[in-house]
């Protein structure tokens, strides 16, 4: 229901109802817009742990045999430090994956009480 009121130089203007929902067309272009982003998400996740599943023994063989695992089979070899640069990668890999799982997560549509907040805060110069 549309309210009435009084603006500073005393004309009255009538606003919109601020719980008024969004259009359905709009509506629906987020939701198309949304479920997009869950389904990269789904996929991101799905080749960050796939990612990691593959790396992980490849890096645990490169570094085994780099610091004389394999050696250790015949004489007297003393196995070395290992780097574990897989934790850079899944440290880095991880935090990309999950700034987009809030992106997703805080995702919504703007309504138009928001943006009348924003105009009237715009407009009163704050």
């Amino acid at each position: 229901m549309p309210t009435e009121t009084l603006t500073r130089n005393g004309e009255r203007t009538v606003q919109p109802d601020p719980s008024a929902p969004v259009s359905e067309e709009e509506l629906r272009q987020w939701a198309r817009k949304h479920v997009g982003r869950v389904r990269r998400l789904k996929m991101n996740v799905a080749a960050y742990v796939f990612g990691l599943l593959v790396l992980t023994p490849v890096w645990a063989l490169t570094e085994w045999q780099s610091n004389g695992g394999f050696e250790r089979w015949s004489d007297n070899s003393q196995p070395g430090d290992w780097e574990p640069w897989i934790l850079y990668v899944a440290f880095i890999w991880g935090i990309v994956v999950a700034i987009e799982a809030l992106k997703v997560y805080f995702d919504r549509p703007t309504t138009e009480a928001e943006v009348d907040r924003t105009l009237e805060r715009l407009r009163s110069g704050g």
